[in-house]
């Protein structure tokens, strides 16, 4: 009988071990591929949101906003100081919590958001931009996601192949180019298949939104800092304003929050003109990025903002 009891014992032990062996190498494993693949990434958007939590930038000039904002700006043109925030994706809901985070910061650069025309909307993104802070910021997505993004290792299934190739995609650099956390797509389209983006985008019947909740929320940031907010359009292809686009509820907006004293609108929505220059009727290519960004550090010059790049 003691003999039984000293064999449990010891399979108890065993059992014991191995549990912590486990939970040992899940933390070690997590912290050093959250480390060496997902924090030194540019084209994760969990790159992004640890860098806005984690570094204390004083000098720093954050551009928030969609994937428009993403392939659009371009830092190495613009100045030194700005960096890409923007995460595709996602939409008004993501880079107001980007915001409302910026705005902990002891700081007192501007801001830079990419206001896109169909308003303020809610739109997540993928799930894995959020999880390695998933207690910090699962609040302000739709899908709150499960139990075990809090479980080191586990947390990752299912998204591990995602992360790491995005991770080469990157350094590997064949289609893909990065600048300070701008991701733009070196591949232009051909001229057959832009004119058939342009014909569905002539076709489709789009109302700009906003939503109240998000609209609250935006006017208590505003409110919360004297910190300069330039809310910039960046250029649409003249397909996308056709008969069945309607965007007023956006310019109405707008002209609504030009009232507060530190909130300047630019509206380049028709800066750029030539297909191609375009990627699709909603997002420039590398080139059109380039002019884009020219634009933008000249006008953000005038207005004083940000000690530029030559």
């Amino acid at each position: 009988m003691e003999k039984q009891n000293s064999s449990i014992f010891n399979f108890s032990i065993f059992l014991l071990k191995t549990l912590i062996a486990t939970i040992i190498f899940g933390v070690t494993f997590s912290l050093i591929f959250e480390k060496l693949i997902i924090n030194t990434s540019q084209t994760i958007g969990a790159s992004k949101i640890n860098r806005l939590l984690t570094l204390e930038q004083t000098k720093e000039i954050p551009i928030f906003g969609s994937s428009r904002a993403e392939c659009s700006f371009l830092p190495s043109i613009i100045g030194s100081e700005f960096y890409n925030y923007g995460i595709s994706g996602t939409q008004s809901n993501i880079w107001l919590y980007l915001l409302e985070q910026e705005l902990k910061k002891n700081k007192t650069t501007a801001i830079i958001i990419n206001f896109d025309l169909i308003g303020l909307v809610s739109s997540d993104g993928n799930i894995s931009n959020y999880i390695p802070h998933w207690n910090k910021s699962k609040h302000i997505i739709e899908n709150k996601g499960e139990f075990y993004y809090n479980i080191p290792f586990i947390k990752y299934f299912g998204l591990y192949e995602q992360y790491f190739a995005s991770y080469i995609q990157e350094k590997k650099n064949l289609t893909i180019t990065t600048d300070n956390g701008a991701i733009l797509q070196k591949n232009k389209q051909t001229k057959e298949m832009f004119e058939s983006l342009v014909i569905k985008r002539r076709g489709a019947k789009v109302e700009s939104k906003i939503n109240n909740e998000l609209s609250t929320k935006f006017d208590l940031l505003i409110n919360s800092t004297e910190r300069p907010i330039v809310l910039i359009i960046s250029p649409y292809h003249i397909s996308c304003f056709n008969k069945n686009a309607n965007f007023d509820k956006s310019y109405d907006y707008l002209n609504k929050l030009e009232k507060n004293k530190n909130i300047t609108v630019l509206d380049l929505k028709d800066f750029v003109k030539d297909d191609d220059l375009f990627m699709n009727t909603t997002h420039l290519n590398h080139e059109g990025a380039i002019i884009f960004s020219k634009k933008i550090k000249e006008l953000l010059t005038t207005m004083n903002i940000g000690h530029l790049a030559n």
